[in-house]
């Protein structure tokens, strides 16, 4: 709560004690102005501006009887949804990586609905309508979205209110609480087979930039993420200990992670310092950070003939690891960088069905020299 002066001229604030406004223009006498605001429990502002500080104290005093009266009696009207996300926005572009992602969620599914409404006045009823509405729709390819696109938007939503609620923005209760999402099977896995690398390296050995193609390679050879390739930077490369380090801010985890190369990144990571530009490890042409690398991604993938996304590249490096029967589940754990052992389980069935196929071994060393119990149990059989 506050009141200042007020630029006839400008109309920016001052101090009271100012006697000049920084555009220059005169603050004393008759040229004054007093503008009144205060910020009600709801979120909104309530300003004035008036003559005299008399009239401004006298204003203020008013709108304070107004603000304790919703706060205690809770009179007030809820914040509308606009108010609320565009100061969530605010706090999701310091706070998240992923901020852009909840813009477009927002403003493709959510907005058309929601928009205008108070935030006392969306119901569960809504919130449904918005998640049959994605389910029924088409993507820009013509395919509809999958239930796991749809239940981002109601992990959204529901986000939002939660947050207006500690923020205290939003005293009511949550209408996606008594809402379920749309289940979906996120443990879908797509890697490519020995045909599929095949198809793919011979791409990339007559691509021409190169830059785009280590890209691929050390998603291959290392199984890290996109976000995490595109964002290393020379600083935590050490070719001594044949190690990466991926800093908290770069990570899904948001934890720190040191991880061991294998021969191969290593001919990589050697390859990018040798046509070196700046302090990404993997930039593009001008050196700056590859923001174009997705589209070129795509050129790649549909010469080569193949229906995968960039994070199957991952999956493949996990899945030949886990079927090697040569890594146990918690090793790979540790070198894909997943905060639980519940997120590796994926690959459960490919590290079991090697270590079944080592068991098997037993039956080829034994076929024709059958252990000691086994031969004494023929010699008790002949005796009989």
């Amino acid at each position: 709560m506050s009141i200042n002066l007020r630029c006839q001229k400008c109309h920016k604030t001052s101090k009271l004690s100012s006697t000049q406004c920084k555009c220059g223009n005169n603050l004393k006498g008759d040229a004054k102005r007093f503008i009144v605001k205060v910020r009600l429990p709801s979120g909104k502002w309530k300003t004035k501006t008036v003559e005299t500080l008399s009239m401004a104290k006298k204003v203020e005093a008013k709108f304070k009887t107004e603000a304790v009266e919703e706060s205690v009696f809770n009179i007030h009207k809820a914040p509308e949804i606009d108010f609320v996300w565009e100061h969530y926005l605010k706090w999701a572009k310091l706070n998240k990586k992923s901020w852009q992602n909840d813009e477009s969620l927002w403003t493709k599914h959510i907005a058309y609905l929601l928009s205008g409404m108070r935030m006392d006045k969306i119901t569960p009823r809504h919130i449904q309508e918005l998640l049959s509405d994605m389910a029924t729709k088409k993507t820009p390819k013509g395919t509809l979205y999958k239930p796991a696109s749809v239940k981002h938007v109601y992990v959204l939503v529901r986000h939002v209110f939660n947050w207006s609620i500690r923020q205290e923005y939003f005293h009511g209760l949550n209408p996606c609480a008594s809402i379920k999402p749309p289940k979906f099977d996120n443990k879908v896995t797509n890697p490519l087979d020995a045909e599929g690398i095949e198809s793919l390296m011979r791409v990339m050995d007559s691509w021409k930039n190169e830059r785009a193609t280590l890209v691929i390679e050390f998603a291959l050879y290392s199984g890290k993420r996109k976000s995490e390739i595109l964002k290393l930077s020379w600083d935590n490369v050490d070719f001594q200990n044949q190690t990466i380090t991926l800093i908290p801010s770069n990570t899904k985890s948001k934890k720190l992670q040191t991880l061991p190369l294998n021969n191969k990144s290593l001919e990589v990571l050697n390859r990018c310092h040798e046509i070196r530009i700046s302090e990404y490890v993997f930039p593009c042409s001008t050196g700056k950070y590859f923001s174009g690398f997705s589209c070129i991604w795509e050129r790649i993938r549909n010469r080569a003939g193949l229906s995968i996304r960039f994070h199957d590249l991952r999956h493949t490096y996990a899945s030949y690891l886990a079927s090697s029967g040569k890594v146990d589940i918690y090793t790979l754990k540790e070198l894909l960088g997943h905060s639980s052992i519940e997120m590796t389980q994926r690959y459960a069935h490919l590290i079991n069905g090697a270590l079944r196929k080592a068991a098997c071994v037993a039956d080829e060393v034994f076929q024709n020299n059958p252990p000691p119990s086994e031969q004494s149990t023929q010699r008790r059989e002949v005796r009989s």
